[in-house]
């Protein structure tokens, strides 16, 4: 589990480093903004459409560390290729567009494999869990200071030299063979089986609805917390510091709670955390100061720390092995478009109404998205699927 947990690791750290290191580069190339933002678009974009599919072939994948390996080596080329492309256009575009197809891997896709490598499956996963929280910490901050002490250039390579050194140690897992894979029926037909029993049940459905609804409200807050941070008189720079403490309080949520988790059943444990975070979410308009924002967004991430964890065990609990890869980039592809999603409502709102209104609104999503998520979830007795 060690060597997973590495190459895991250095596959999200690198991917965490998209959003600074490529932004910077692309600015200090060109000098648009729109166009940074536009080669991150295309990097997040086409994993909305890939996920069941790239799923579905994990599912039946003999070496299904070859096809995480892959996906970590495109990354790699696509970021020496931006470094590479100077300001031309469709040479910025092009590589971004590429990796960004094969994204759902870096998260669904090494977490699929946990139940198949781990003797205690919730123990492993909330470790799996705290890889992103830890990687949406360093990842960012790495990129911002290598390019800062030397130049965006150097952070791309950085970024392009970790997802490198990952796949090749992606490589090296050994992977069991789950017993109840399906590699008799076409690729389409094993898509339709994942997506229908994702739609199909219902704790798994609830879970679903709950955490993608409140990673699309999530979304809103990228365009808007800058803009509320520099209401308490700060510079809008310091709305990274806010996410890093966000992102502290969920590891301390995970890890005070972690132990516990097995005891009640993951979607009630994803619907609390979601309502709870919506709940302290909303006093952020609250804080005066800078210091009372940050604060906050601490005891926000206390509350949210075991939904990540509780989602992935909801995953493994009602899904079957053969299908444990498509379910997981599924969620992932579900994930990532409404944050998408989120982010372009949250600009469009951002010029309308006040900052304070889009986090309020972010806040009620979450109720809402836990209440949802309850509703789809309802039956009486669940079944576990895996053990």
């Amino acid at each position: 589990m060690g060597r997973y947990l590495v190459a895991a690791g250095l596959a999200r750290l690198a991917d965490e480093m998209v959003g600074v290191a490529v932004v910077l580069l692309v600015l200090s190339r060109t000098g648009s903004a729109a166009l940074s933002g536009l080669v991150v678009a295309c990097y997040t974009v086409p994993s909305i459409v890939s996920g069941p599919l790239l799923g579905a072939w994990l599912d039946r994948a003999r070496r299904p560390v070859l096809a995480l390996a892959g996906n970590q080596f495109l990354l790699a080329l696509a970021a020496f290729g931006l470094v590479t492309a100077g300001d031309d256009v469709p040479a910025l575009l092009v590589p971004a567009f590429l990796a960004g197809i094969t994204l759902p891997m870096t998260s669904g896709g090494f977490t699929s494999l946990v139940p198949r490598l781990a003797a205690d499956v919730p123990r492993a996963t909330s470790y799996d869990a705290m890889l992103f929280n830890v990687a949406a910490i360093g990842g960012p901050a790495l990129a911002g200071v290598v390019s800062t002490a030397w130049s965006p250039d150097v952070a791309v390579v950085l970024l392009g030299a970790l997802a490198l050194v990952g796949g090749a140690w992606t490589c090296a897992l050994r992977v069991p063979t789950h017993a109840d894979a399906v590699t008799s029926s076409s690729l389409t037909e094993a898509m339709r089986r994942g997506l229908r029993h994702l739609a199909t049940t219902p704790p798994l459905l609830g879970t679903t609805v709950a955490s993608v609804l409140s990673f699309g409200a999530v979304g809103m807050f990228a365009p808007v917390l800058p803009m509320h941070v520099a209401t308490l008189n700060v510079d809008q720079g310091y709305t990274g510091l806010v996410w890093a403490v966000f992102e502290v309080g969920c590891v301390a949520g995970l890890l005070a709670l972690r132990r516990h988790l097995d005891r009640w059943r993951p979607e009630r444990v994803v619907f609390t955390a979601v309502a709870l975070y919506g709940v302290t979410v909303a006093a952020w308009p609250l804080a005066g100061s800078f210091a009372v924002l940050v604060g906050l967004a601490a005891v926000s991430g206390v509350a949210q720390g075991p939904t990540l964890t509780s989602t992935i065990l909801a995953r493994q609990r009602y899904t079957p092995a053969g299908l444990l890869g498509q379910v997981s980039t599924t969620g992932a592809s579900l994930k990532l478009g409404a944050f998408a999603g989120g982010a372009a409502l949250g600009g469009a709102l951002e010029a309308r109404v006040s900052t304070t209104s889009v986090i309020l609104l972010v806040a009620a999503v979450q109720l809402v998205a836990a209440a949802l998520g309850s509703i789809a979830a309802k039956q009486s007795n669940p079944g576990r699927v895996t053990p």
